[in-house]
Parts: C-alpha cells; sequence; structure tokens
C-alpha cells in the first residue's frame, strides 16, 4: 500500500504543494494574496473587502472546488487513461487503490482546508464589515477549522464515489456540483420552511441563520456534526472500494449521468414542496383592502375588540370589523405638521377605551417636538409633548394601563421610564432603568431602543444593559422589581432592539447575532428567571396570545408555542402579501401586509380558535 500513497502524493503534488503554501505559511501568504485581490475587488465592482467576502461567500466556494478537484479525477481519469488497468494487475486489491486514493486526498484535503480558512483570519484588524465582525467575534481560527474539515472531507469522498462511477473526470464534478447546487437551494429552502429545526447547524457555509456559527462556537455541536459527516464519508468511502472491486470495468455512460442527476434535483424538489404544506392552515374570516401610498413604509396596525386603526406618516385609519367579512372604514383622519416614524417593524402606537395613542413629530417652530397623538373616529383629541426632538433620543411605542400611560424614553444614554396622566396629559413619574456604557468609538449604535410589555401587574423593559421588571401595584409610581443583565453575542450589538414577547408563563427575548430566543421562567413574575434559549429563525418581529406565539411568515403568520426547551410551529395563518404588522384582540388577530402588486395593501382578520 505504500507504494501506492507514494503515486498519489505525487499525482496530487500539485494541490499539495498550493495547502502546505497557505499552511505553512498562511500568515506572509495571506497578507500577500489579501493586498493583491484587495485592489481588485475595490475597484468599483465589488466595493467590499477580500477578507469579508472570502469568509461569508468565496471560502466556502473555494473548499467545495478544492474537495471535488481532488476527488473527481483520482479514478475517472486513471480509468480515461487506461493507467487503472496497470495498477490492478499489481498483487493488490481495487478495494486498497481507493483507500490509498483516499487516504492521501483526505491528507491534501486538510492542508488545503487549513490554508482557506486561514485566509479568513489574515486581515485580523479588518472591523468595517460588520458580518464578518460578528463572525470573528464568536469564532475562532481552530474551532472554525475543525467544524468545516469534516463537511468537506464528505464531499471529497462523495466526489471520489463518483469518480468510480463513471469514466471521465468532468462527469464526476458535474455530478458533485449538482449535490452542492441542490444542497445549498434545498438548504436556503429549509431554512425558511424549518424554523424551529436545528439541520442549520449541518450547514457548511455562512447563511442569515447563523447556523455555522452556533456549531463552531459550540463543542458538542461541533464534535457531534463532525462525527457524523466523518462517518458519511467513510461510508462513501467504503461504497466507492466495494464498487470498483466488484465491476472495475462497469461505469455510468452519459444516459445513466442525466439519470442520477436528474433524481437528485427531484428529491429536492418534492421534499420542499411538501415541506411547505406540512402545516395546517387557517384563512383569513375578513379583509380589507386599500391602496398604499410612498408615505406607507411607516405603517402600524392597533386593536380593540372590533375596531382597529391604521396608521402611517400623517394619518391614521379607523376600520370596523364587527362583521369581518364585511369590514368599513369609518374615519381618515390627518394630523396636521405631523410625521411618524418606523421602529425595526414594531407599531409606535396603543389603543385604549376607542383612543390611539400615537408617538411622532410635530414641526413647530424654533424646533420640532416629539409628541403622543391621542385619536379618536371622531378627530384628534389632545396630544401629550414629550420634549424638543433631538439626534441620538429615543420614545418607545406607549403602553396603557387605564388612568395612567407608559413610555420608554432613551436620552444622553440615560433609558427611563416615563408616567403619564392620562385625564391631564401631564407627567407624573420617571424612573431611570438604564445607564448605558460609555459609546465604542468606530461603531455607530444610532438610537438605541427600548422595548415594553404588559403583563398584569408588572412591566417588563429590555434595554441596551437589562431585563427590567417594573412594578405595577401603584400605578402612578412604578417601581424597578428587579433587573437581570444582558450581554449581547457580540459587542457592537450592544445597542441592537431586543424585541420581547409573553406565552403563558415565560417571557421571551430575541437575540442576534446568530438569532434565538431567549427564555424566561415568571413562575415570580417580579424576578424572571433565565432557563433555556431554544433555536429560532422566525425574525425580530414576534408576539405573544394567550398559549401561542405568532411571528410573520412566509405571506402570512406562523402560529408556534413553546414546549419545554424547544419550539413546535402549529399553523400557518395564511394572507395575500408577507405581513409589515400585527395585533391581537380577544379571539382575533389583525394583520397589515407590505405593499403588495400595484401597490395594494390588506388588514386582514383571523379568528383563533
Amino acid at each position: 500500500m505504500r507504494p501506492l500513497l507514494w503515486k498519489e502524493m505525487h499525482d496530487l503534488r500539485a494541490w499539495l504543494l498550493a495547502g502546505v503554501a497557505l499552511t505553512g505559511g498562511w500568515l506572509l501568504a495571506g497578507v500577500a494574496l489579501t493586498g493583491g485581490l484587495e485592489l481588485l475587488l475595490l475597484a468599483h465592482v465589488f466595493e467590499g473587502s477580500f477578507v469579508s467576502m472570502w469568509m461569508e461567500a468565496l471560502m466556502p466556494l473555494a473548499a467545495a472546488v478544492a474537495a471535488i478537484g481532488l476527488a473527481a479525477g483520482q479514478v475517472a481519469r486513471e480509468r480515461h487513461t487506461r493507467t487503472l488497468d496497470f495498477l490492478r494487475v499489481r498483487p493488490v486489491s481495487p478495494g486498497v487503490i481507493v483507500w490509498s486514493k483516499f487516504l492521501a486526498g483526505s491528507v491534501v484535503l486538510a492542508a488545503l482546508l487549513t490554508g482557506i480558512v486561514a485566509l479568513s483570519f489574515a486581515d485580523p484588524h479588518f472591523i468595517k464589515d460588520t458580518g464578518l465582525r460578528a463572525i470573528r467575534e464568536q469564532v475562532s481560527f481552530a474551532g472554525l477549522l475543525v467544524t468545516l474539515l469534516p463537511r468537506f472531507w464528505f464531499l471529497y469522498a462523495l466526489a471520489l464515489l463518483f469518480s468510480v462511477l463513471v469514466d471521465r473526470s468532468l462527469k464526476a464534478a458535474a455530478l458533485a456540483a449538482v449535490v452542492v447546487i441542490t444542497g445549498v437551494s434545498a438548504a436556503l429552502t429549509f431554512a425558511d420552511l424549518a424554523p424551529f429545526s436545528g439541520f442549520v447547524y449541518w450547514l457548511p457555509f455562512f447563511d442569515g441563520s447563523g447556523g455555522l456559527v452556533e456549531a463552531a462556537k459550540n463543542s458538542w455541536l461541533s464534535g457531534m456534526t463532525g462525527a457524523v459527516y466523518s462517518g458519511a464519508a467513510l461510508v462513501a468511502a467504503a461504497a466507492a472500494a466495494t464498487l470498483l472491486k466488484r465491476s472495475p470495468e462497469r461505469y455510468l455512460g452519459n444516459l445513466g449521468l442525466t439519470v442520477a442527476a436528474t433524481a437528485m434535483i427531484a428529491a429536492a424538489v418534492a421534499s420542499a414542496n411538501a415541506a411547505a404544506h406540512r402545516f395546517p392552515e387557517l384563512t383569513p374570516v375578513g379583509s380589507w383592502e386599500f391602496q398604499a401610498t410612498g408615505e406607507w413604509g411607516s405603517s402600524g396596525i392597533v386593536a380593540e375588540g372590533s375596531l382597529v386603526a391604521v396608521s402611517h406618516d400623517q394619518s391614521v385609519r379607523f376600520l370596523d370589523f364587527t362583521h369581518p367579512s364585511r369590514p368599513r372604514q369609518i374615519a381618515e383622519l390627518t394630523i396636521p405638521l405631523w410625521s411618524s416614524s418606523s421602529d425595526w417593524n414594531t407599531d409606535r402606537a396603543a389603543m385604549q377605551d376607542g383612543a390611539v395613542f400615537l408617538v411622532g413629530q410635530k414641526k413647530q417652530l424654533p424646533t420640532d417636538v416629539v409628541e403622543i397623538a391621542i385619536l379618536k373616529p371622531a378627530g384628534l383629541q389632545d396630544s401629550i409633548a414629550l420634549g424638543p426632538v433631538r439626534p441620538g433620543d429615543y420614545v418607545s411605542a406607549p403602553v396603557t394601563d387605564g388612568a395612567f400611560l407608559y413610555v420608554g424614553v432613551t436620552r444622553d444614554r440615560v433609558c427611563s421610564l416615563l408616567t403619564f396622566d392620562v385625564a391631564s396629559r401631564r407627567q407624573v413619574d420617571s424612573v431611570t432603568i438604564d445607564r448605558m456604557r460609555p459609546a465604542t468609538p468606530g461603531i455607530e449604535e444610532g438610537s438605541p431602543p427600548v422595548r415594553m410589555l404588559r403583563r398584569g401587574a408588572y412591566l417588563y423593559i429590555s434595554s441596551p444593559s437589562y431585563l427590567t421588571t417594573i412594578d405595577l401595584a401603584n400605578p402612578q409610581r412604578p417601581v424597578v422589581a428587579s433587573q437581570l443583565p444582558v450581554r449581547p453575542k457580540v459587542s457592537f450589538l450592544y445597542g441592537f432592539p431586543r424585541p420581547i414577547a409573553v406565552q403563558g408563563n415565560r417571557l421571551f427575548e430575541i437575540r442576534i447575532f446568530p438569532e434565538s430566543l431567549t427564555a424566561y421562567n415568571l413562575s415570580d413574575p417580579a424576578h424572571p428567571v433565565a432557563e433555556s434559549e431554544p433555536t429560532s429563525r422566525v425574525g425580530l418581529v414576534i408576539r405573544g396570545a394567550g398559549r401561542n406565539l405568532y411571528s410573520p411568515w412566509r405571506d402570512g403568520l406562523l402560529e408556534f408555542h413553546a414546549q419545554g426547551n424547544d419550539l413546535h410551529a402549529l399553523r400557518y395563518l395564511r394572507g395575500q402579501a408577507a405581513v409589515s404588522g400585527l395585533a391581537f384582540a380577544g379571539d382575533s388577530v389583525y394583520t397589515l401586509t407590505a405593499p403588495a402588486e400595484h401597490d395594494r395593501r390588506w388588514v386582514q382578520t383571523y379568528t383563533l380558535k
């Protein structure tokens, strides 16, 4: 077997030298290559950094090309040039020939992949790209290499199997490419169709889910996925050895090649279509259509009973859904000199006793002011002034509690809870909930928001540094009951919003990157206790209604709930377009769709049973 190994290493010497050059002197080579290609990539076309593009896009492509290129010709090329006949007349079995090629190719692949991954860390001081920084702060070079190697080792073994099945290197590479393209397409499809599945941990590339990041920074996930991929690689190599031993002269022709590729694609498409319809579906019991305008980017929706209010920059529409199948518009109010701004797909309004409390800005001299407009179908009732508009300030959506209204405000890097008397429109209290850390040079945090949610006699607030519980036993004088420090997964996401929702006796808080839900036990509502972090890929909008949770998904809503430490999808609330806002009132859920064809939008209602 030793002569065969030497032969294989000699045949793969070009690949091996490239791997050794990148691996042994990766710093020097990496810096040189980075400097040369950086000039090309910064030239008018890509306008980005080579290191960032390499890690997030080109690295897995280069690794796949290396794995397929190494294996595709190891047997097929020798069969085509008839040198395989020379090996078979030697006193070694066909199985030993394949295992020798597999062992030599594995060594070369390890050297190549080490160099390929090393280039992702060639410029450690580059931090302008937020995606690259989010990955580097969580994943080390060694962790990424150990996680990726088994994945591409399996691809190499699969390409070696195809090399045994065909008579040309190009055919083996084509089959392997079909597998890669089909696999990537299926993975991206299932990432949307299975938002609570852990299959994203098995991906060999970076995507929006952050599955590879989670796997690379978690030794158990890295070890488990690596063991399965490694086992599959050995099985593929064993299959290649067995096939060559039993029928060394037989191989797939062009027809067989086409059938095999078609079968792979058809299987992926069929499984994706089946997965797309695996949930029970609920359709709207009523909808109301209107024509959108250019200013509807900051639209929001709130509801109380059968009364629904849809707000946008300068106006509010009131809709009556007493008869859901025949809704009607009862009023459209325009607010003079007013604008409301969108806030990470979060409504800036609340509704109580038929009145809408809407946060926005009013043009006024000498400076614009922040106000809460109070509107009813009969017209603008009044407003509550919150002070002048200042850069860096933030005002949350209001939360109502009978005679009082609460607003979260960020000013001068201090987050406070303001309490207003609804009847007099006057502020009656202010509680400091967070003094933010000093701004980090080079990081633009914008206006760090707070999120608020009321559950019974308690108000829960997420701010950059804490999850704060407010006791509303005396609604006029709220007090801080407890605070839990929060540490973001990466430093520059310190001021990123963390939406919150409640399901039963648990509070959920969305964190990124990667995206996950941190679950808190509310057995003692004054002192939430963190208990799990279930996998979630549902986005940054999540709401709770009774026993279940809801999030915009595809062209509607996904209904799901937490059970133990896992999330389980229940059904799909199918709509007419992607959802941009949702509101709950009793057993009804109302959705506001994003602009669809011809700028049409819908308010849709579902009855939850």
